[in-house]
Protein backbone atom coordinates (compact mmCIF):
# COMPACT_ATOMS: atom_id res chain seq x y z
CA UNK A 1 0.00 0.00 0.00
CA UNK A 2 2.48 2.45 0.93
CA UNK A 3 4.46 1.60 -1.94
CA UNK A 4 1.09 2.74 -4.35
CA UNK A 5 0.54 6.21 -2.34
CA UNK A 6 4.12 7.15 -2.72
CA UNK A 7 3.37 6.14 -6.37
CA UNK A 8 0.60 8.22 -6.68
CA UNK A 9 2.61 11.37 -4.80
CA UNK A 10 5.09 11.26 -7.50
CA UNK A 11 3.41 11.57 -10.20
CA UNK A 12 1.00 14.29 -8.91
CA UNK A 13 3.79 16.23 -7.98
CA UNK A 14 5.20 16.01 -11.45
CA UNK A 15 1.94 16.72 -13.54
CA UNK A 16 1.83 19.50 -10.53
CA UNK A 17 5.48 20.81 -12.17
CA UNK A 18 4.20 20.84 -15.50
CA UNK A 19 1.48 22.68 -15.21
CA UNK A 20 3.32 25.50 -14.09
CA UNK A 21 2.72 28.28 -17.10
CA UNK A 22 6.45 29.44 -17.84
CA UNK A 23 5.54 29.82 -21.65
CA UNK A 24 7.43 29.33 -24.43
CA UNK A 25 9.14 32.20 -27.06
CA UNK A 26 6.07 31.29 -29.28
CA UNK A 27 3.56 31.76 -26.31
CA UNK A 28 4.58 33.63 -23.97
CA UNK A 29 3.63 33.13 -19.53
CA UNK A 30 0.50 36.30 -19.25
CA UNK A 31 3.53 36.92 -16.26
CA UNK A 32 6.27 37.12 -18.84
CA UNK A 33 7.60 41.22 -19.44
CA UNK A 34 6.81 41.87 -22.54
CA UNK A 35 9.57 43.14 -25.32
CA UNK A 36 9.55 46.71 -24.85
CA UNK A 37 10.20 46.05 -21.01
CA UNK A 38 13.08 43.42 -21.90
CA UNK A 39 14.68 45.72 -24.02
CA UNK A 40 13.52 49.50 -22.71
CA UNK A 41 12.72 52.38 -24.43
CA UNK A 42 14.81 52.92 -28.18
CA UNK A 43 16.25 55.95 -28.50
CA UNK A 44 16.98 55.53 -32.18
CA UNK A 45 20.95 54.70 -31.70
CA UNK A 46 22.65 51.56 -30.81
CA UNK A 47 25.40 51.89 -28.04
CA UNK A 48 28.36 50.32 -29.96
CA UNK A 49 28.01 53.46 -32.65
CA UNK A 50 28.38 55.96 -29.51
CA UNK A 51 32.11 55.01 -28.74
CA UNK A 52 33.98 55.55 -32.02
CA UNK A 53 31.74 58.47 -32.62
CA UNK A 54 32.95 60.16 -29.91
CA UNK A 55 36.67 59.57 -30.48
CA UNK A 56 36.53 60.84 -33.21
CA UNK A 57 34.54 64.05 -32.11
CA UNK A 58 37.43 64.07 -29.37
CA UNK A 59 40.51 64.28 -32.07
CA UNK A 60 38.84 66.76 -34.26
CA UNK A 61 38.32 69.19 -30.90
CA UNK A 62 41.90 68.97 -29.43
CA UNK A 63 43.42 69.12 -33.24
CA UNK A 64 45.02 65.94 -32.93
CA UNK A 65 47.63 64.71 -35.50
CA UNK A 66 45.85 62.09 -36.92
CA UNK A 67 48.98 60.97 -39.25
CA UNK A 68 51.05 60.73 -36.57
CA UNK A 69 48.40 59.57 -34.40
CA UNK A 70 47.67 56.55 -36.69
CA UNK A 71 51.73 55.92 -37.07
CA UNK A 72 51.99 55.39 -33.54
CA UNK A 73 49.02 53.51 -32.81
CA UNK A 74 50.19 50.96 -35.47
CA UNK A 75 53.31 50.64 -33.39
CA UNK A 76 51.67 49.97 -30.40
CA UNK A 77 49.70 47.37 -31.92
CA UNK A 78 52.47 45.62 -32.83
CA UNK A 79 54.26 46.16 -29.45
CA UNK A 80 57.32 48.09 -31.00
CA UNK A 81 58.37 51.13 -28.97
CA UNK A 82 57.39 49.73 -25.37
CA UNK A 83 60.29 49.70 -23.59
CA UNK A 84 58.83 47.04 -20.70
CA UNK A 85 59.06 44.32 -24.26
CA UNK A 86 62.76 45.57 -24.86
CA UNK A 87 65.65 43.12 -24.89
CA UNK A 88 69.16 44.65 -23.85
CA UNK A 89 72.63 44.30 -25.09
CA UNK A 90 76.49 45.78 -24.53
CA UNK A 91 78.76 46.44 -27.06
CA UNK A 92 80.86 49.53 -29.40
CA UNK A 93 80.53 50.65 -32.41
CA UNK A 94 81.74 49.28 -35.19
CA UNK A 95 80.00 50.93 -37.97
CA UNK A 96 77.38 53.49 -38.25
CA UNK A 97 74.97 55.69 -40.46
CA UNK A 98 71.78 57.66 -39.82
CA UNK A 99 70.02 54.43 -40.54
CA UNK A 100 71.71 51.41 -38.68
CA UNK A 101 74.50 51.04 -36.37
CA UNK A 102 76.57 47.57 -36.00
CA UNK A 103 77.73 46.61 -32.46
CA UNK A 104 80.84 44.22 -32.40
CA UNK A 105 80.02 42.41 -28.74
CA UNK A 106 82.74 40.36 -26.27
CA UNK A 107 84.18 36.64 -26.54
CA UNK A 108 83.12 35.08 -29.95
CA UNK A 109 79.32 36.84 -29.83
CA UNK A 110 78.68 37.81 -33.30
CA UNK A 111 77.83 41.69 -34.30
CA UNK A 112 74.49 43.12 -34.17
CA UNK A 113 73.09 45.22 -36.96
CA UNK A 114 70.25 47.66 -35.18
CA UNK A 115 68.10 49.59 -37.54
CA UNK A 116 67.41 53.40 -36.05
CA UNK A 117 64.40 55.32 -36.78
CA UNK A 118 63.55 58.75 -35.94
CA UNK A 119 61.93 57.69 -32.48
CA UNK A 120 65.23 55.86 -31.85
CA UNK A 121 66.87 57.60 -28.53
CA UNK A 122 70.81 58.26 -28.89
CA UNK A 123 73.00 59.30 -26.53
CA UNK A 124 76.52 60.15 -26.15
CA UNK A 125 77.68 61.09 -22.45
CA UNK A 126 74.34 61.94 -21.50
CA UNK A 127 73.94 64.69 -25.04
CA UNK A 128 71.17 63.77 -27.56
CA UNK A 129 72.96 62.74 -31.13
CA UNK A 130 72.27 61.69 -34.32
CA UNK A 131 73.62 57.51 -34.72
CA UNK A 132 75.72 59.43 -37.17
CA UNK A 133 77.89 61.29 -34.70
CA UNK A 134 78.39 58.12 -32.44
CA UNK A 135 82.34 57.38 -32.65
CA UNK A 136 83.63 54.31 -33.41
CA UNK A 137 84.97 52.48 -30.78
CA UNK A 138 82.20 53.88 -28.39
CA UNK A 139 80.48 51.65 -25.95
CA UNK A 140 77.09 51.42 -26.30
CA UNK A 141 73.95 50.12 -23.87
CA UNK A 142 71.50 49.17 -26.26
CA UNK A 143 67.65 48.68 -26.00
CA UNK A 144 65.76 47.06 -29.22
CA UNK A 145 62.63 45.01 -30.08
CA UNK A 146 62.56 42.72 -32.94
CA UNK A 147 60.71 43.45 -35.94
CA UNK A 148 60.02 40.36 -38.16
CA UNK A 149 63.95 39.42 -39.17
CA UNK A 150 65.36 43.54 -38.20
CA UNK A 151 66.72 44.48 -34.84
CA UNK A 152 65.00 48.30 -34.15
CA UNK A 153 66.77 50.00 -31.48
CA UNK A 154 65.03 51.93 -28.99
CA UNK A 155 67.54 53.76 -27.02
CA UNK A 156 71.53 53.69 -27.98
CA UNK A 157 72.90 54.85 -24.54
CA UNK A 158 77.14 55.48 -25.81
CA UNK A 159 80.27 56.44 -23.75
CA UNK A 160 82.97 57.76 -25.60
CA UNK A 161 86.11 55.40 -26.57
CA UNK A 162 89.09 55.83 -23.29
CA UNK A 163 91.65 57.83 -25.18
Amino acid sequence: MKKIIVAAVMCLGTAAFAQETTGTPEHPAPSAPSSRQMNGPSTGVEAQEVGPAIGDTAKKLVGADQAAKDKADAANKTGLWKEKDAFSLNGTVKAKDNDDVTLARMGTLPEVKLDVREQTKVTLDGKAVKASELPEGATVRAKFQLEGDDSVALELKATSPKK
